[in-house]
Order: structure tokens, then sequence, then C-alpha cells
């Protein structure tokens, strides 16, 4: 089996991530929109399709509801409690200068979209030990990696007993190298393989490399066996899965999928309806009972529609202008998914209408905190495990050591109801982008440090040139 095989679940679920991505991240959005006439490869159907394309309005609704839940997770700053040698973490926990606050509210970004990332632990490849006066100087640390979803492609696992570990896991990744131009690097693609064999921890770095007749190859690189503070090698590979349910290698299905469906409908919701908009907008002048003739005297005369000049008709004839019926389902349509999508955010992060009982409510908000509630205790912790394993290469006693974001969520300050009604009237252009915005805001469903500039930004991103596959 070559090195860049793919696990069964990641070919199952890599495409749905994909989608994910693309749509929080405004990215590739042409690709979701259906090609008009798809048989039809005449030079006006592609034309017709540009502009239907670009004619299309894309609301980022999937995206803002990611974004609230994000910063319900860090509505409160998290709490760190380590010892003095691990307390570089608070500025520098990757060796790139991430903070371990910074990195975790990626981690958490990929967890609450597509419910999956990895943290792995290093230490730097020495050719003797490390003293601890290095390390407390800073020249040598442990350093803690966040790995995407889509990069995990492989993994396998062991039975020890009663317990289950990773056995194989398998990163795809990119090198920083200088050629040529020591200014401008380039990015060449890697695989990272961790395994554990014989209760060893070893890893290696794998390469393409080209052969005779210019075929490329995947090339295996110099076995690694990493120490920890002692010198013994690991029994475990330091590595761990963070998921929306759990933290074990089964893959979650994404919270957020069904309304990142629902955001693609309503976007081919929306290209029908500006389309519609469009058509029935553009009035078409007819004329009964002409002839040539009476086109050849109207452009003597220089007659035409939009200008001040009178345009006559033959004798008993008329003249009018054409124009398509009012079509409201595509528009009643797109209302429709709103409150289907915000119905959904609403089941992961909401209490619902403040008319019922206090009882029920709250019995409800046990059931839609414990989405969000359980993306935060298990981010906390595989933190928390990366932590003492960071501990354990910088020779650290961690036991009193923990990383924890908050399960206490200012849901109080809004019902699905309001949400629901602010979201619709946004879409539906009776509530003015600046007034959502601040809504937003006020609610905590966006971050405090965004601009309005930033948010309209947003908004405003469509995909402008799309690739109709020409």
């Amino acid at each position: 089996m070559p090195i860049d095989s793919q696990h069964k679940d990641y070919d199952k679920y890599a495409p749905i991530w994909k989608r994910i991505k693309d749509i929080t991240e405004l990215e590739n959005l042409g690709e979701y929109l259906i090609k008009l006439n798809p048989h039809d490869d005449s030079d006006d159907n592609r034309i017709r399709n540009e502009q239907y394309q670009k004619r299309a309005v894309f609301y980022p609704i999937a995206q803002h509801m990611a974004n609230g839940l994000h910063s319900q997770l860090f509505s409160k700053e998290p709490e760190l409690v380590v010892p003095s040698t691990l307390e570089y973490l608070l500025t520098n926990a990757d060796g790139m200068g991430n903070s371990i606050y910074q990195q975790s509210q990626m981690v958490a970004y990929d967890i609450i979209r597509m419910s999956r990332a990895g943290l792995y632990v290093s230490f730097p490849k020495t050719d003797g030990g490390v003293s601890v006066a290095d390390m407390e100087m800073g020249n040598f640390f442990a350093t803690i990696h966040r790995f995407a979803p889509d990069q995990i492609i492989n993994w396998q696992k062991t039975n020890r007993g009663s317990r289950s570990l990773l056995s194989r896991v398998i990163i795809q990744d990119k090198e920083q190298v200088f050629d040529d131009d020591e200014y401008e690097p380039e990015y060449r693609d890697i695989i990272k393989e961790f395994a554990l064999s014989d209760d060893v921890f070893a890893e290696r770095t794998w390469r393409r490399m080209k052969l005779e007749g210019g075929k490329e190859e995947w090339m295996p690189g110099e076995w690694h066996i990493p120490l920890d503070g002692n010198g013994n090698p690991w029994n475990e590979i330091p590595f761990t899965f963070i998921g929306s349910s759990n933290n074990d290698a089964q893959v979650d299905t994404p919270l957020l999928d069904g309304m990142v469906r629902m955001n693609i409908g309503h976007y081919r919701n929306s290209a029908d309806y500006e389309d519609s908009v469009w058509f029935a907008g553009q009035a078409q002048p007819w004329m009964s009972g002409v002839t040539q003739t009476h086109i050849d005297m109207m452009k003597e005369n220089k007659m035409y529609v939009g200008s001040r000049n009178l345009i006559g008709v033959p004798a008993g004839e008329t003249f009018g202008f054409a124009s398509a019926p009012h079509n409201p389902l595509v528009g009643e349509a797109m209302l429709k998914k709103v409150e289907l999508m915000v119905m959904m955010g609403a089941s992961l992060m909401t209490q619902s209408g403040r008319e019922r009982k206090e009882v029920e409510v709250l019995g409800e908000q046990q059931v839609q905190h414990s989405a969000l509630s359980l993306i935060s205790q298990n981010l906390s912790e595989a933190y928390t495990k990366a932590i003492e394993w960071c501990g354990r290469f910088m020779r650290t006693e961690t036991t009193e050591a923990f990383y924890k974001t908050t399960t206490d969520f200012a849901f109080h300050k809004w019902s699905s109801d309001e949400l629901r009604e602010m979201s619709a009237g946004f879409v539906a252009g009776s509530i003015p982008p600046v007034d959502y915005f601040n809504w937003l805001k006020k609610v905590e469903l966006t971050s405090h440090d965004k601009t309005l500039e930033e948010f309209m930004q947003e908004v405003n991103t469509t995909e402008s040139s799309v690739d109709l596959g020409e």
C-alpha cells in the first residue's frame, strides 16, 4: 500500500470538508451553481451562464453562524495553568510565534465547521542530550502542531490490553525550501509518518523524488526515534484527534454540513431569483401590424424606444411593452431556507422562545448547549493532553497543569426567534447591514474586534470569475 493511500473514512468525508471550507471561506463558489442547458456548448449559452452566475448573490449565512459559535466559545478567555518551564506556551506554542490561545482558536474553528482536527507534540532533533539550562534559555522546547482534517489522510489503531492506541498516523504537509531565490521560498509537498512499533514511537518524512524517465515517486527519509526528557523512547504517539463528539480516531459527522448544504441551496435560489429579476425587469417593446416599410420609415425619422420622439404605428395597430409576470416562488424559497438555517444554528447554540415555561426552557438549554459544550470540553481535554506531552519532553511535572475553554455561553442575550427575524430581515433587505452588524456585536455573535468594513467585505464577497468547464 503506497504511503499516500487514504483511509476509507477520509475518502468519505474529504468532499464534505471541502464543501464546508468553500462555503465558510467564500472560495470556489461558482462550483456550486448549476449550469443552465449543460448540453448546449454554444457561445450564446456560455455567455448566458456567465451572466447568470455573475448576477447571483451569495449570503454567507453558514460563515456567520460558524463565526457566532466561535465567538461564543471564546467569549471568555480560556484558563491556562502551567509550570514556569512551560510558560513559553503563552507566547509561542508552535515555534512560529502563535500562542496556545491563538492556536486553539484556529483549531476550534476547524472543529466547529468540520468536527475534526489533530494536535501533535514534537521536540527538535539534536545530536546529543539537551540540558535543563538549554531548555530554560529557550534554545530547545517542545512545540504543539495543529493539523486540519484534510491533512490527516490515514491512521491505524492497535490494542494494548484494554486500551486502543494509535499505531500509525499519516499527515500531508508542506515544507518551505529556498532554491534559486533566497527571498521567495517554495512550498513542497511532504508526508509525515508517525508509527508505533513494539511499543516504540518513531517518525519519518517522505518526499517526492524524480526517477529516471521523469517519473516521480514518494521516497522515505530515515526513521527518527524521539526521546523524552529522561532519554526514554515514547510508548505512544504524541498525537490526538479532536472531534465534536469525542477525541477518538473515528470521524465525527460535521455539525455544520446541513447548514452548508442549505446555504448552497439558498445560493442557487439567489441565482434564479436575480436571473428572473433581470429577465422580468427588461421590458420588451412590441408593435402590431408593422411592415418593413414602416420599419424603414421609423429609422429614417429616428424614432426609437426611450426617446422623446413620437413613435407612429400603422392605422388601427398598437404599440406597447411586454413584461414577465411576477413570480414570488424563488424569493419565498430563499426566505424559507434562511429560516431553516437559523433553526439549525439555534439547535446548536440557543435557547428557544422565551414565552415557554422556565422549566421547559432550562431543559431545552441543556440539550442545545450540548453541541458547543462538547466541542469546548474536547478542545480543553486535547490541549491538556498536549501540555502533558510537552512536560514529558521538557522534564516537567504537569499533574496540576490544564487548559480550559468556557462552557458558560451567553445564550440569554438572544432567542432563536430573534435570530431568525434579524437574519431573514437582513437577507430580505428590510434590516440595514449596519443595524444587523451592530446587533451581532451586541449579542456576541461576532468578534468585537471586527469592523463594519470587514463585515461588509465578507457580505459582498462573491465569485467574480467562474470556470464553467469549457
